[in-house]
């Protein structure tokens, strides 16, 4: 969701007048973070490299970003984390703890499944609901490419075509904060958005941390 998060910034600086021109990346190398033994495999399999950006600019017409809505839980924290180093520890880094593999990331994939296909139709439905939008007007849902089975099982609890969600983590992994920019730039290049389209941007990720951004296209 770090993406989001991003964007909603610039949109705000945008809207205020402050800035005319933005540039947001979404850029991530998880290749050399990740734990490549046997005990790492359930995080490891899933993540990839990747970088994306998006020019955000001031515009008398009808392309625009509608509205963003953002959540955060801290409660979910260690739930999908990377324990050491950190301030929280003391001392922050030590033998033992690179012996015990804690400067690796850790996921309980099962609870990351379950609050994102439960957060994710929640804030997507809010966003919506909020402008006016109908989910038959989306022409196109560009998910945080997290897991396949998310993706689908948020659309389905959305009733949504799957044939209108775009997928590309069979390619690249899931490559976090750059998955959304990388997505939307490959959905352009097939055809798959016109000028005038509602787009729905949607992420879930560590923190827990989640959101929706409705974009006119």
């Amino acid at each position: 969701s770090g993406f989001l998060y991003s964007l909603s910034v610039a949109d705000q600086f945008i809207r205020t007048g402050s800035m005319k021109r933005i540039l947001v990346v979404g850029s991530e190398v998880h290749s050399t973070g990740l734990d490549l033994s046997t005990r790492g495999r359930d995080v490891t399999v899933i993540f990839g490299d990747g970088a994306g950006a998006a020019v955000l600019e001031q515009t008398e017409g009808e392309s625009r970003i509608l509205d963003t809505e953002l959540h955060a839980d801290g409660r979910y924290a260690e739930m999908l984390m990377a324990e050491a180093p950190a301030s929280r520890v003391n001392p922050r880094l030590s033998v033992e703890m690179l012996e015990a593999g804690r400067q690796f990331p850790k996921m309980d994939g099962k609870a990351v499944f379950k609050q994102a296909v439960e957060k994710l139709p929640e804030v997507i439905h809010s966003v919506l609901r909020r402008n006016g939008v109908a989910l038959a007007d989306i022409a196109l849902l560009v998910p945080h490419q997290a897991n396949l089975r998310i993706n689908e099982m948020v659309a389905r609890q959305l009733n949504f075509p799957f044939e209108k969600v775009y997928n590309n983590i069979q390619r690249y992994g899931n490559t976090t904060a750059a998955s959304i920019p990388i997505a939307l730039h490959e959905a352009v290049g097939e055809g798959r958005l016109k000028k005038g389209d509602y787009v729905l941007l949607a992420g879930f990720g560590s923190g827990f941390t989640w959101g929706a951004s409705l974009v006119r296209w």
